[in-house]
């Protein structure tokens, strides 16, 4: 897998193997939930769901995830992923526990020995109740738990720019799914401890992707988690299972850091056009159709909503044949910091394509500022550039690529709302523990915390009608119905 640009591809991850969510209606997606009250666990830690200091040591994670493949390739094979693939996408009282134990889905982490009738898996020390024949996911499980993610592409990215190829990431979503099958399994026999390990597992893997230097890899780590997330809400929702009200808490509300991808957009556009922003003077036809080449590929993978884009040779053909057009663009690049006589030494159809690309430049640290911001206010400023880029017809890169990268400011936020909601629910919960089964009829009736939604920067709206609460927050993309959440949840008696 080549990179190609991390943004153009950003409409091709989507978050693989997730569990589907009920089709939308009404412009929302309700979510049933019904919960039974359950007190907080204790210790509490023994349920965080990220990895914890005591159980890490030295040593670079991304090794360890590509042992995995090493250690057990008929594993991943094509017939067994189809047949987890199925599994996943099952309600997880539809399971096949007796299938999954059989064929060694369920037990897929650790080297283990056999100690009397009990088997003591080597990497976490827990005590199971079935021989294993492999250890798929115990390197995953070591890896996530390491200080360091390096994924040494530094160099190939200032070297490649979008030719560096990237095939271990799309690898990342194939761990992603066969571990959700370990923890359901886990969940569904109601083994919460260990479904608390797996999901360590999982933030682990995320946070592995806060040091890969492309959005295209951060989008594939907030696929990752939304997998897991769905697995969690698919725990709570289990008979017996401990209140994770702190375990949600204790995940970092800002959900994941953008910054090393971010950086990493910014060193791509330097290595692909830097033949136009570093040129010392007028160029040579042959190095402007490279340039053009690679241009037309871009408009070409991120034509969303364009059936034929303008190819680049034609759009900045006709800005070079406008007179009026070109003088612009000169001063554009010399109020932009180039040198005058640099400038005018430029063929018209190399100052206009190096404007484009100087307006990229300009855009993408415009953008990229939103993300600093607090979602309401970013989602708003997020909105308005993207309208304005697609309302200039002289412009390329910016119009083609930048609003995908809105797509990850949105995909992050989105999570850290989900996370939200699952403490909110897990405070609903708590409070119904506390008080006979019945939920509060006013978020502010409970004594936990309760997080605003990071979506709308407010309070979750929330009511509670013939004993079953309602759960709503903003939409993370506005006009999108299925991510537009509403959970219903009802209380056993």
């Amino acid at each position: 897998m080549q990179l190609v640009s991390s943004l153009a591809l950003l409409a091709l991850v989507s978050t693989a193997n997730a569990q589907p969510n009920p089709e939308p209606k009404d412009g929302k997606v309700t979510i049933p939930l019904t919960l039974s009250p359950t007190a907080l666990p204790k210790p509490l830690s023994r349920y965080y769901l990220t990895p914890q200091y005591k159980e890490m040591q030295p040593g670079n994670r991304v090794p360890g995830y590509m042992k995995a493949y090493m250690e057990q390739a008929s594993f991943f094979a094509k017939e067994p992923a189809a047949q987890r693939e199925a599994w996943n996408l099952m309600k997880i009282e539809d399971l096949p526990l007796d299938e999954m134990r059989k064929s060694n889905a369920a037990n897929l982490g650790g080297l283990a020995y056999r100690e009397g009738k009990e088997t003591v898996f080597l990497s976490d020390k827990r005590l199971i109740d079935f021989a294993p024949t492999g250890r798929p996911l115990a390197d995953v499980d070591e890896a996530s738990r390491l200080l360091t993610s390096d994924w040494q592409v530094w160099f190939n990215l200032r070297r490649d720019g979008i030719g560096t190829s990237v095939p271990e990431i799309q690898k990342m979503l194939e761990l992603a799914n066969v571990l959700k099958v370990r923890m359901r399994y886990e969940i569904a026999t109601k083994q919460f401890e260990k479904a608390a390990y797996s999901a360590r597992t999982y933030f682990g893997l995320v946070q592995s992707f806060e040091t890969h230097p492309t959005l295209i890899a951060s989008l594939v780590g907030l696929s990752i988690e939304a997998i897991c997330l769905n697995a969690l809400e698919e725990m709570i929702a289990q008979p017996g299972c401990p209140n994770l009200y702190w375990s949600f808490a204790e995940i970092p509300a800002e959900g994941l850091n953008l910054r090393t991808a971010i950086q990493g957009e910014k060193l791509l556009c330097e290595t692909m056009f830097g033949s136009l922003l570093n040129a010392k003077g007028e160029l040579p036809d042959a190095e402007l159709k490279k340039v053009m080449a690679q241009l037309d590929m871009f408009v070409y993978l991120s034509r969303e909503g364009v059936k034929k884009p303008l190819a680049a040779s034609e759009r900045y053909g006709k800005q070079a044949g406008d007179a009026k057009k070109v003088e612009a663009t000169r001063a554009f690049l010399i109020e932009t910091g180039m040198k005058p006589a640099l400038v005018q030494a430029m063929s018209p159809l190399q100052a206009v394509m190096t404007a484009d690309v100087r307006h990229y430049e300009v855009d993408l640290d415009e953008f990229f500022r939103v993300f600093q911001l607090p979602n309401a206010e970013a989602a708003k400023l997020g909105v308005e550039m993207e309208a304005d880029l697609k309302a200039d017809s002289e412009l390329t890169l910016s119009a083609y690529l930048l609003p995908a990268a809105n797509k990850v400011r949105q995909a992050n936020v989105r999570l850290q709302q989900r996370v939200a909601y699952l403490r909110v629910i897990e405070a609903i919960r708590l409070h119904a523990f506390d008080n006979a089964g019945k939920p509060p009829a006013q978020l502010k009736d409970m004594k936990s915390t309760i997080p605003m939604d990071p979506v709308t920067g407010e309070a979750f709206v929330y009511s509670v009608k013939e004993g079953v609460a309602t759960l709503a927050g903003g939409n993370p993309n506005p006009g999108q119905a299925n991510t537009n959440r509403v959970y219903e949840i009802r209380i056993r008696k």
